[in-house]
């Protein structure tokens, strides 16, 4: 039962109301009973009731001190919450085994909290968020198109991502400027780089991603610029794949950085 309660702007509220986009969002989750949950920011209920109904297995973390309240008030022991905020909250004290993350994300915390993901990925079976949809849309880039960044390659190093639905601005309270959706992220099995590589790969992205229409080899600073494959393209022109092996071409040839 979703109650009538006045947005906080300064926390991001937009509520999702519309019953059969919920019912949508709960199909496409497809809870189980041994399914353990986190839910970030259950605000009114409006999925927390239907994952209630899959599992008993619920955690949700919420900052809105008002809306616990609310939440305690309509499910009682069914479920758990934490009165604190997810960037600050401690992923590995959730669970014991591997739980499943899912929530409505305030527009404002959608890089932070994706970026602590990636930290937490080991302790994280899947992840379903509903965030603006310019930002999913960039998450979920191939090569070649223009929301493909530096954002795009970091996600996906780590993930595998899919977008299932967009959702109207109409469908919450208040409604907000944006579209809205729903999207999922899965942690790779195995990762498309080495440890070791991982923060001298981040340094490489940010230099070939630092300015979007010049080509790579006007973006870093390497003697032997024609030595190696795709120099002349500009980064959001390369696959993944194709910038890890330029990247360890460059790096082997101990002229990295």
């Amino acid at each position: 039962m979703l109650e009538k309660v006045n947005p906080k702007k300064k926390l991001g509220q937009n509520f999702l109301i519309n019953k059969f986009t919920i019912n949508k969002i709960s199909e496409i989750i497809n809870i189980s009973e041994d399914d353990l949950i986190l839910e970030v920011g259950p605000g009114q209920g409006a999925l927390t009731e239907n994952i209630i109904k899959k599992t008993k297995n619920y955690i949700g973390i919420e900052k809105d001190s008002n809306l616990c309240k609310i939440l305690k008030s309509n499910y009682g022991d069914k479920i758990t919450l934490r009165n604190e905020d997810i960037l600050e909250t401690n992923f590995k004290n959730i669970y014991n085994r591997k739980y499943r993350v899912i929530g409505n994300i305030p527009y404002n915390i959608s890089t932070k909290l994706l970026l602590k993901c990636i930290e937490n990925k080991e302790d994280i079976t899947n992840i379903h968020f509903m965030m603006q949809k310019e930002f999913v849309d960039r998450i979920v880039s191939d090569h070649g198109n223009k929301s493909y960044g530096r954002l795009t390659v970091l996600i996906q190093l780590f993930f595998i991502v899919e977008k299932y639905i967009d959702i109207d601005p109409k469908d919450f309270y208040p409604p907000p400027k944006i579209h809205s959706s729903f999207m999922s992220l899965t942690p790779r099995k195995k990762i498309l780089l080495a440890k070791d590589e991982i923060e001298d790969f981040l340094v490489f992205s940010k230099s070939i991603f630092s300015t979007r229409r010049k080509k790579i080899k006007n973006c870093i600073n390497i003697r032997s610029i024609n030595l190696y494959d795709n120099m002349d393209k500009r980064a959001e022109e390369l696959t993944i794949i194709e910038m890890i092996k330029l990247f360890r071409d460059i790096r082997n040839d101990g002229e990295f950085i």
